[in-house]
Parts: C-alpha cells; structure tokens; sequence
C-alpha cells in the first residue's frame, strides 16, 4: 500500500512541531520572541475553527516557555489525520504568519524558512501538500500587482505581466 502515511518516515505531531518552530525561529529574526511565538499560538486557535485536530496542538504561556520545540505540546491524536489534511492547515499557518508579519516578513521569509526547514522536512510538507516554491511565486505576483503590474489578457498561453499605465 503506497499510502502517504507509509512515505513519510515522521508522525504527524514530528511534521508540525518541526514546521512551527522553524516558522517561529524565522519570525523572531523578523521580530521579538514574545510576537513570534504569540502569533503562531493566536494562528493556531484562530484555525481550529477550520482544523478542530489543532486543537491537539498548544503552546504554553509565554511566561513559563523556554523558546525551545519543547515548549511546542502536541497530543498524538494528532497521528491520525490524514496528512493531507495536516498539510492544509500548515498551509493556512504559514499564510497567515506571513499576513501577521507584514512589511517585516519581507521577500526571504519563505527562503530562511526553507533554509531552517531543512531538505528532509521541505520534502515531507511538500509530499503533504504544502508547495513552497508556489507560495513563492504568488507572494511574487502580489508583489508585480502592488508594483502597479497587471496580467497581460492574451488568448496565447504565456503569462506575462506588463506596466499599467
């Protein structure tokens, strides 16, 4: 059985704790400690409205934490979604992280965040569903139309951006 629970050699609760502190380590090079790991845990309540399994996922209060991927609690219900599903809410993590953080965020968020995730982990979210390289190309897109670029109509299949006059 070729089943994505067999090709990836973490559990569930490996893949998101690892993904969420190297999110938060890529933020607290954008920001203070405190902010990271206070919007990754708003992040995270805000999406059990959408994942209800993150609600297997906490963090502690930010007074007692040690800024480390331990203070990071993960029950291991969380085992038993399906990865898809876990890949959908990282997703939706990280475009929120990047909308929380703004202007600070900048161009290499997705770059230093690939960087920390490492090769091992960039291949398992992406096997999950999570594809950083299209992350990328819209947040270059978003960044052609606040330029004052619009998409070119065009009957042909090329893509191509042109200056709005």
């Amino acid at each position: 059985m070729n089943d994505i629970f067999e090709i990836n050699k973490k559990n569930n609760s490996e893949i998101i704790r690892y993904t969420l502190f190297s999110l938060i380590t890529v933020a607290t090079s954008k920001t203070s400690d405190d902010y990271a790991w206070s919007s990754i845990k708003n992040i995270l309540k805000k999406s059990e409205k959408n994942y209800h399994f993150l609600q297997y996922v906490a963090i502690g209060d930010l007074e007692d934490i040690d800024h480390t991927m331990e203070d990071i609690k993960i029950n291991s219900d969380i085992n038993s979604i399906h990865p898809r599903d876990l890949g959908r809410a990282i997703q939706d993590i990280i475009d929120s992280l990047k909308t929380k953080l703004g202007k600070k965020a900048g161009y290499f968020f997705l770059d230093e965040f690939k960087s920390k995730l490492g090769e091992e982990y960039h291949s398992i979210i992406k096997s999950i569903g999570v594809d950083l390289r299209l992350i990328e190309l819209q947040q270059q897109i978003g960044g052609l139309r606040e330029s004052g670029y619009q998409l070119k109509d065009s009957k042909d299949s090329n893509i191509a951006f042109i200056k709005r006059e």
